[in-house]
This record gives C-alpha cells, sequence and structure tokens, in this order.
C-alpha cells in the first residue's frame, strides 16, 4: 500500500471469506489535494484515458468512484489499473454540489483531464 499512496496511517481489520480463509483488509485515506494529486499523477496516460472511459461504470450513486490497482505492479512501485483480481481497490469520493452522480461524473472527468494536461507538459 505504501507504494501505492505513500506512508499513510493503517487501519487494519480481519474478517473471514466464504470458504473459512482468513483476510486481512489494510485501509488507507488520502484527504490532502497534494496526496490526490500525487497517487493520480502516478497513473498512465492509458490509465487516465481508460477512467475517462469507464467513468458512468465506475461511479455510484453516493458518488464514489471505484478503481481497482494492480497489486503485483503496486509491488513494484508502479500504479497501474488492474483488470484481475490480484488488487488494491481503491475508492475516491468525488464531492460535488448537489451531491449527484452526474455532477460527480462531470467533476471527476474535469479532474482526470486536468492531470492529463499537468502529465503530459
Amino acid at each position: 500500500m505504501e507504494n501505492t499512496i505513500g506512508k499513510r496511517e493503517l487501519k487494519i481489520s480481519k474478517t473471514e471469506g466464504h470458504h473459512g480463509n482468513p483476510i486481512v483488509v489494510l485501509e488507507a485515506a488520502i484527504e490532502d489535494m497534494e496526496g490526490i494529486d500525487e497517487f493520480f499523477s502516478r497513473l498512465g496516460a492509458d490509465d487516465i484515458n481508460e477512467l475517462l472511459r469507464s467513468l458512468n461504470s465506475r461511479i455510484d450513486l453516493g458518488c464514489n468512484l471505484f478503481i481497482r490497482i494492480d497489486k503485483q505492479a503496486a509491488f513494484k512501485g508502479h500504479i497501474a489499473i488492474g483488470d484481475n483480481d490480484d488488487v488494491i481497490l481503491v475508492r475516491v469520493h468525488v464531492r460535488s454540489f448537489p451531491s449527484k452522480r452526474e455532477i460527480a461524473t462531470s467533476s471527476a472527468a474535469e479532474y482526470l483531464m486536468s492531470i492529463l494536461t499537468k502529465t503530459s507538459a
């Protein structure tokens, strides 16, 4: 996780899977814009474009953006969108007023486009 979001305080909880297997859940939060910008800036242009293409299916009614980060890539220090089961689940709450999915989707798209502009400059 540190390779993905930097040094953050971790909340650790233990649970059990469907077949009785132990599961350890690690949670951390990034609440400052600097940390959020750093996270998204580490994604490649292809990944940002994939997020832009799929925003409608990634943002729920609660204005949460869901991203799956490849765990093996993160272990190697690279942040990339994951498309398998070995992922780090990321939930980004998109602040919008009023708090509506459509407005959150538009805000997220605008933010991601700004990240693309910064990284290509």
